[in-house]
């Protein structure tokens, strides 16, 4: 049986006041779900069901938040770290021109499939104002973490000399949630070696997407990370969420077998239908 802890009422959210709730811990989560898009009468009821769901707080309705916090969900608020999202307009025209990741010839690098653009860590303003997103959407709507996607850009796309100032950045920037808010849960979607070498004090968990057999069973450089984030989890506690594609009883064979907690999306990488 999972083990809870159990969050009165006084240290709650006002809008969800009125009863104590029994919280599932990170280390004992096996359910979860990862949701970017609005709610129903029949998602709310499925959030209930879950130890941890990852949602846009900007789509999800607020009943439904706090009514599945009341029945021990945990709950994380999606904030895109590492790229600058068009389609979230009211955030996206806080942006100055030094916010934006350039390279050498001034050119920002855009991607298409997201509309969206690479993001600058290192500039000061750009993490004032993804903290105040953060202070907007999960602190305010009373969310019990922040799930920063786009952290494995750093290591995805950017030349190994510019690695390092962006993962000390991050490392920062992370450190600037935790002394902010204490108690606020950080989740980060890849940037395995950027959890290695630099945010492991701050996270509790990593996503690891398309996490499907034929990709990475046979693949050393994943083979070599599953290994090291497997130590991870005994030394540290901090969980691995992986998600596969393809081949889900091969996959989640395969998580289990390093700890892992496993989700199943043939949607691949798009987290709009529950």
């Amino acid at each position: 049986m999972m083990q809870k802890i159990i969050l009165c009422s006084c240290v709650l959210p006002l809008f969800i006041l009125g009863s104590c709730a029994e919280r599932t811990t990170i280390k004992d989560i096996e359910r979860f779900k990862y949701y970017l898009d609005k709610g129903s009468v029949k998602i709310g009821d499925q959030m209930k069901e879950m130890d941890l769901v990852i949602v846009e707080p900007i789509e999800m309705q607020q009943d439904y938040i706090s009514a599945a916090q009341q029945q021990g969900t945990l709950v994380y608020g999606y904030i895109n770290a590492m790229e600058g999202d068009k389609w979230n307009k009211e955030l996206y025209h806080q942006f100055k021109e030094d916010d934006f990741y350039k390279d050498e010839n001034g050119t920002k690098m855009y991607f298409e499939q997201w509309d969206s653009y690479m993001m600058d860590m290192t500039s000061v303003h750009y993490q004032k104002v993804l903290l105040e997103e953060i202070e907007n959407q999960v602190v305010q709507k009373g969310l019990d973490g922040v799930f920063l996607d786009t952290v494995g850009n750093i290591n995805s796309f950017l030349q190994p000399d510019e690695q390092r100032s962006q993962n000390e950045a991050m490392r920062e920037f992370m450190k600037k949630i935790k002394a902010e808010y204490d108690d606020l849960s950080i989740g980060q979607n890849w940037g395995f070696d950027t959890l290695m070498d630099y945010t492991t004090p701050y996270v509790d968990f990593i996503m690891w997407e398309d996490f499907s057999y034929r990709e990475v069973a046979h693949d050393e450089w994943a083979l070599e990370k599953m290994e090291r984030l497997q130590k991870l989890r005994k030394q540290y506690g901090i969980q691995v969420l992986a998600i596969g594609f393809k081949d889900e009883a091969k996959s989640k064979k395969l998580s289990q077998k390093y700890g892992f907690k496993y989700l199943h999306n043939e949607n691949g990488s798009y987290y709009n239908e529950w």
